[in-house]
């Protein structure tokens, strides 16, 4: 199964909560997120990305894209005393039923690129729905205000 079949059946068995955990994001990539988003019946929508490497920057700039839908876009980019705490894992997660754990990001070039990645359920998609509750929850919810006057735009 491909990661874009996987993302799809992903979106189609969520209910309540589809979630998309990627720290690089790009506008192309972002097209392919919002199709999810369009996707799925499920009421609460995440895309959670991080500052660094850009992911943040368009998230921000496609806010009005995003908003519309019901997606909650968060920043978890965390600053400490020396440098910062942030992710590199890539996941898509429906509920806590049904997830997709690798190492595709949400990027999209003219060319092709092989991705790994499982597909999880049960108990093991339930460890991982808790990892990026936790996530969500420490996280920064990016609004149209933060736009203009909280990040800078690429580091």
């Amino acid at each position: 199964m491909s990661s874009e079949e996987a993302f799809d059946r992903i979106a189609d068995a969520a209910t309540t909560r589809l979630t998309v955990l990627t720290p690089f994001l790009n506008d192309k990539g972002l097209d392919d997120v919002l199709e999810l988003f369009r996707r799925t019946s499920a009421p609460e929508k995440n895309l959670v990305v991080r500052r660094y490497g850009g992911a943040l920057a368009t998230a921000r700039a496609r806010l009005g894209d995003l908003e519309p839908l019901g997606v909650e876009v968060r920043n978890y980019t965390v600053s400490l005393p020396k440098g910062f705490e942030t992710f590199h894992a890539k996941v898509v997660i429906a509920d806590h039923d049904l997830a997709y754990v690798g190492s595709a990001n949400m990027t999209r070039f003219e060319r092709k690129s092989m991705e790994l990645g499982i597909l999880i359920d049960g108990k093991a998609a339930k460890v991982v729905a808790s990892v990026v509750r936790a996530v969500e929850m420490v996280s920064e919810l990016v609004t149209e205000f933060d736009r203009a006057t909280r990040w800078p735009e690429r580091v």
